[in-house]
């Protein structure tokens, strides 16, 4: 984050490219894991691409404070990759794939915890990767099978150099425990598995049903509030784009056949086997995606909000089980033709849906900032100068557009305002229902966090809407303020929550 603001400032253009570029990385690593893995390149191509636009970890697209999510996911990928190319390592090459696995799961983990439960399903791939190789090898005896058999990868050095990635994550979690602000004070093993089963159900409901089974809902409602003529005509040239690449993989994997393998092309890659254990793994690391909330703190689950970053982890499971369940209904059908096209039609129709509810998403960011900026521009122009230590609480402003953030706590605008008048003494506010008015103080509330203004000279509300300036020296100027000049706190905005926004499907 440094070295971005160090490198941009605040235009935000910069940002978002690097945060697309560290996305689209973790969707090629994604895709290259799979292929290690012995994936087909059809299905690892639909997994990597169905993976780099779902919408179900939106916010990490968008909201700054959650760009390191991709990073952390592009670092988990880039982690089994090198534990994977490991395993076909030369000895020179050996200790470099070894040494990047470890500082990518460094700083993986570092970055964002959810990925953390994966690390044990790593050491279930590596191991089971390691045991196709030998078995390939066994089977074709001309194939060298040297950097199998060499006692580097015996099964207790190849479990010894596993384990090691155990042990560098202690330090990782002892620091995660010691400086997290949401591990709960007491730990109820009942209780939180209990929670745990309710978020698993939100999860489920949000990531299959309303991005699922209600897609087409999602769709309409877009296009009936929120059409955007252009982005309907780039999604759909994404999807034909889409269907066109997958078409010629076919083909081409087709053509590479042996003339007894051709005719059996389409099935081994559709066959209902191999798409129902698409289907269950991708299930399986979708619960696992949310393992970390046992020991955690209480997360919501958002379609849209800035808190559906939580199912980043959660979506490489999503992207496998979309893909297993395209497949499985591709299969369904006895036509190899019209196996291939109905695959490749379905996955370029998700993508365009996809990429569509992002744009929709995306575009009220786009609105939140302009507000932002029209609001700091105007209590720029009216306060020339700030006293040092004032207390500004703005009223008269949504704190939220949609899912995005415009302006909602103590930290965003009291920043603001603290780097345009170069004093970090000034605090700042927004009034809204949770505010309390108190004989000694102002409090507001959230994320189950108090933030206290005591009375005084410097203490004011500033009413955006209406421009108008209300000091708050004590508390019978706050009663008067709050209960005759703006008894309702509401001001006609949207219901929102934190972490949810307001709900626009």
């Amino acid at each position: 984050m440094a070295i971005l603001y160090t490198l941009f400032g605040l235009e935000p253009l910069g940002y978002h490219v690097v945060n697309t570029t560290v996305l689209a990385v973790a969707s090629v690593l994604f895709y290259l894991v799979l292929r290690q893995l012995g994936g087909t390149r059809v299905i690892a191509l639909s997994v990597g691409l169905v993976f780099s636009v779902l919408p179900h970890f939106c916010a990490t697209r968008f909201w700054y404070a959650a760009f390191q999510v991709n990073l952390s996911l592009a670092l988990y990928f880039l982690s089994l990759y090198s534990d994977l190319r490991m395993l076909q390592a030369s000895h020179s090459g050996f200790w470099l794939w070894k040494l990047l696995g470890w500082m990518s799961l460094l700083g993986s983990v570092l970055c964002y915890e959810t990925v953390l439960p994966f690390f044990l399903l790593n050491l279930i791939l590596v191991w089971y990767r390691r045991h196709e190789l030998e078995s390939a090898a066994e089977t074709v005896p001309r194939q060298s099978c040297a950097s199998l058999s060499r006692p580097l990868f015996t099964p207790m050095r190849l479990g010894l150099l596993l384990g090691s990635n155990l042990l560098l994550l202690i330090p990782v979690v002892i620091a995660k425990v010691l400086y997290s602000s949401r591990l709960p004070r007491h730990l109820s093993i009942g209780h939180h598995f209990r929670w745990l089963t309710q978020l698993l159900k939100q999860a489920f409901i949000v990531s299959y049903g309303v991005y699922g089974v209600e897609l087409p809902k999602v769709l309409l409602k877009i296009e009936h509030d929120y059409g955007n003529l252009t982005v309907a005509l780039l999604a759909i040239i994404l999807g034909l784009a889409v269907f066109i690449f997958l078409r010629r993989r076919f083909v081409c994997a087709k053509a590479a056949a042996t003339p007894g393998e051709a005719n059996q092309c389409s099935d081994a890659f559709l066959a209902r086997r191999a798409t129902l254990c698409l289907i269950g793994i991708g299930v399986l690391v979708f619960v696992l995606g949310y393992a970390i909330f046992l020991t955690d703190g209480f997360p919501k689950i958002s379609a849209t909000g800035i808190s559906n970053r939580i199912n980043s982890a959660a979506a490489i499971g999503i992207a496998l089980s979309f893909v297993g369940f395209i497949g499985l209904f591709s299969a369904c059908f006895k036509n190899d033709a019209l196996k291939r096209n109905l695959f490749c039609g379905l996955i370029a129709l998700l993508s365009a849906s996809n990429v569509i509810i992002n744009a929709t998403i995306g575009s009220f960011w786009v609105r939140a900032y302009r507000q932002e900026q029209i609001v700091l521009q105007v209590i720029y122009k009216t306060f020339p100068q700030l006293a040092p230590g004032s207390i500004l609480l703005l009223d008269g402003v949504c704190p939220y557009d949609g899912p995005a953030i415009v302006f909602e706590s103590s930290w965003d605008l009291a920043r603001a305002l603290g780097r345009h008048y170069h004093d970090l003494s000034i605090q700042a506010n927004v009034v809204t229902s949770k505010l309390q008015v108190e004989t000694d103080g102002i409090s507001t509330f959230l994320y189950n966090r108090r933030a206290r203004y005591p009375y005084g000279k410097d203490m004011f509300v500033y009413r955006f809407d209406k421009g108008s300036t209300y000091p708050l020296p004590n508390a019978e100027a706050a009663h008067e303020y709050f209960e005759t000049i703006r008894p309702a706190f509401e001001n006609r905005c949207p219901p929102g929550q934190e972490g949810l926004g307001s709900p626009i499907f």
